[in-house]
């Protein structure tokens, strides 16, 4: 761990510190497990439960739940975790695939109870500088499970259906690990739940916060469509196998986690939402060379500076909400923008399926390369030039 931390410029780090951000990181890796991980398994359900193709994506559908700052970060992080690997393992045994979507479902709760709280503990554990390189290493390692777990899930299925499942058991030590040593870094607060519903809504406003919501809502809408429709023009446009579309993937994850890695440097002495501006007209440019270049070589340098930009916009995107939160509101602003991701994510599908009904696969590329670039213009103009960058201690 003291290795990959000085890399990542977090080398003067206390050690109490470290071992907590450890917990977080292999909480973060851990949740990797819930999506990925069993996509290459989910074809082999088919024989066991007599169930179609098209059932089998109420799987991954059906992954729901919710957090709230007004519980400690500690048990709900630990319970969540347990909650996570107990459901999720208790699917390789279920009887019927009716009873293996009630698991799912109950272990949907424990994730998006986690999930957001990944997040929020890196930004109270860390300030400044050494935050946004805390949550650059996250995003760093969320890559690297991109490359291990689906072709490790597959491995496994090819074994049995049910051992991608039985894997999730992994989840409960964790779990026990982060109640047993995880410090409580929650916020004081004695507010009633309405009152810290209003609390959250008035914060929602500030002008900061909402270009990390646009920036979130942005990224999420480039890369479901983007990374979602890519390979499908190569194919039909270019001639390029399916196997080489999915091959060139790699030089997206390669580009991430080369920008991720130095988040933090990146960010010294600098805005974070001029950063932020900055990588979207970069992502932006690099989706709308693509109908003009030919040839795998080329359109995979597109997609490495996709991922360069990629890399610097999550790690300071996440930064831009930690860190302009108080930490008794922290969780939930971060809950608010995974709803905003998920909306995202359904939209930018929606509207580019659509627009395929009555346009080229090129529009595509150019409505998503304008539509970044128009963006930061917008997101421009919330941010006063006068504006210093907010800190954690003086965010309202």
């Amino acid at each position: 761990m003291a290795s990959i931390i000085t890399l990542f410029g977090m080398e003067k780090l206390a050690p109490a510190k470290a071992r907590a951000l450890s917990i977080v990181y292999a909480a973060s890796i851990t949740l990797m497990m819930g999506v990925n991980f069993i996509q290459p398994a989910l074809p082999g359900l088919t024989q066991p439960f007599g169930v179609t193709d098209a059932q089998l994506s109420w799987v991954m559908t059906l992954f729901i739940g919710v957090i709230a700052d007004l519980y400690g970060r500690r048990l709900l992080l630990g319970l969540g975790l347990i909650v996570f690997g107990i459901f999720g393992a208790a699917m390789a045994f279920a009887p019927t695939f009716g009873w293996l979507l009630t698991f799912r479902a109950l272990q949907g709760i424990g994730f998006s109870a986690v999930i957001p709280l990944t997040i929020v503990l890196i930004g109270d554990l860390l300030e400044g500088d050494n935050e946004i390189s805390g949550q650059g290493l996250k995003v760093f390692l969320d890559r690297i499970g991109y490359f291990v777990f689906p072709p490790l899930g597959g491995l496994l299925a090819t074994i049995a259906w049910f051992w991608p499942f039985a894997c999730y058991v992994i989840a409960v030590p964790v779990g026990l690990i982060a109640l047993f040593w995880m410090p409580e870094t929650k916020g004081k607060t004695g507010e009633k739940p309405m009152t810290y519903l209003g609390d959250i809504l008035r914060l929602t406003r500030h002008p900061r916060l909402v270009i990390a919501f646009s920036a979130g809502f942005l990224r999420f809408f480039l890369d479901y469509g983007f990374l979602t429709y890519f390979p499908l023009f190569l194919v039909r446009t270019q001639g390029i196998s399916m196997a080489t579309a999915g091959f060139l993937y790699i030089f997206f994850s390669v580009g991430a986690m080369a920008t991720s890695s130095q988040a933090g440097r990146i960010a010294a002495g600098h805005d974070k939402a001029n950063i932020l501006f900055l990588a979207f007209l970069v992502s932006g440019g690099a989706v709308l060379a693509v109908p003009f270049i030919h040839g795998a070589w080329l359109v995979g340098g597109a997609l490495f500076f996709y991922g360069l930009a990629n890399g610097v916009i999550s790690p300071m995107q996440k930064s831009l909400l930690t860190q302009n939160a108080p930490a008794e509101l922290r969780g939930g602003i971060v809950s608010f923008d995974r709803l905003i991701q998920q909306v995202s994510k359904t939209t930018s599908t929606s509207i580019v399926g659509l627009l395929l009904v009555s346009a080229e696969l090129s529009t595509i590329f150019w409505l998503l390369g304008i539509l970044s670039i128009v963006s930061v213009a917008l997101m421009a103009c919330l941010l006063p030039r006068s504006q210093r960058v907010v800190s954690s201690a003086s965010a309202t």
